[in-house]
Formats: C-alpha cells, structure tokens, sequence
C-alpha cells in the first residue's frame, strides 16, 4: 500500500513540477537559494553534500558554485548503478560535472571520494516532504541507503518547492527522516 501511495505521489508532484513555467521556477529557485545561502546550518557547515539538479528539480547549481566560493568543502553523488549505491565525490569547479549516464551533471574524477562521516549537512532532493521529516524520493533508495552512513549529527535537509510539502507522506521501513527542508 505504502509504495502504491508513494507512486501516485511521485507522478503527481513530477507533473507539478514540471508544469512550473521558466519564469516561476526562475523565482521559486531564487528564494530557496537565498534560504540555504542564509541558513545557520549552511553558515556553520564546513563540508556539504548537495545534490546537482536535474530538469525540474529545485536548481542548485547556484547554491553549489556559491558554496565553493564561500570555501566550503562540497561534494556531489556519483551513482554507481550497476552495484546500486552512491558515492560523495568532492568537486573544487563546478565546471568538473559532466553528463552522466542519464545526463545528470556527475563528477569524472571519481578518486576524490569523501567519507560519508565527514559531511555536516546533506541537501537531499525529493518528489514529496512532510513536517515530520518524511520524504518520497524517487524510488531506487539511492538516498536512503547513503544517508544511513552519515554521522547522528549530520543535518538532511530536502529542497523542494512550496507544493511539494504535504502534510504526510508515506514511509516504508528503510525510508530515513530528513531533519527538515527548505522551500520557497
């Protein structure tokens, strides 16, 4: 029942998302950046994992190249498919991601792999969040299964807009909580 529900919720919220004209979203990804940049989470975090947008999702090129301008440590996911797991790769330009193989902006060089123990806050993406920490992802456990290596006190923080926040969304027993979002 769990997974049927989280199906409906992702084609819902993909088609939301990708409805958003150039010019809303444009403002939309403005705000959140603007949050995450203002954060005390980010403002104290020296190292950070953040996700490279893809399509629709909330942009976080912006947030990325600020942050490594801000001298922060960042790393990005490298998915490895075929073992099913993903790996946080530092990145120093964000001029070093390339398309991947579903033309995700990934990392090449994947020798700067980053302990998952080191990182002090991780932007997770998503298709659905709730106050409660709940998040629907997009179904490969990609996520779910890196951020139970991260620290107790490692901040997971989801990204998403203001009509991806519902009031509860459906978890399963492997899903992990997210310790709160931002959106617009």
């Amino acid at each position: 029942m769990v997974e049927m529900n989280k199906f409906y919720i992702r084609k819902i919220m993909m088609e939301k998302r990708d409805n958003l004209c150039n010019q809303k979203k444009e403002k939309l990804d403005s705000i959140i950046f603007e949050k995450v940049i203002k954060s005390e989470e980010y403002d104290k975090a020296k190292s950070i994992f953040i996700f490279v947008s893809y399509k629709s999702e909330v942009n976080t090129h912006n947030i990325i190249k600020t942050a490594l301008e801000d001298g922060k440590l960042i790393c990005v996911p490298k998915v490895i498919y075929k073992e099913g797991y993903m790996e946080a790769v530092r990145i120093y330009d964000f001029n070093e991601l390339k398309e991947g193989a579903y033309k995700i902006l990934e990392p090449q060089n994947i020798d700067l792999k980053v302990k998952e123990t080191s990182i002090d806050i991780c932007y997770v993406p998503g298709l659905a969040f709730d106050k409660n920490g709940g998040r629907v992802g997009y179904g490969g456990g990609y996520y779910d299964r890196f951020l139970k290596k991260l620290r107790t006190d490692s901040k997971k923080i989801g990204l998403a807009y203001s009509f991806q926040i519902l009031d509860e969304v459906p978890m399963g027993k492997y899903d992990v909580c997210m310790d709160g979002f931002i959106s617009n």
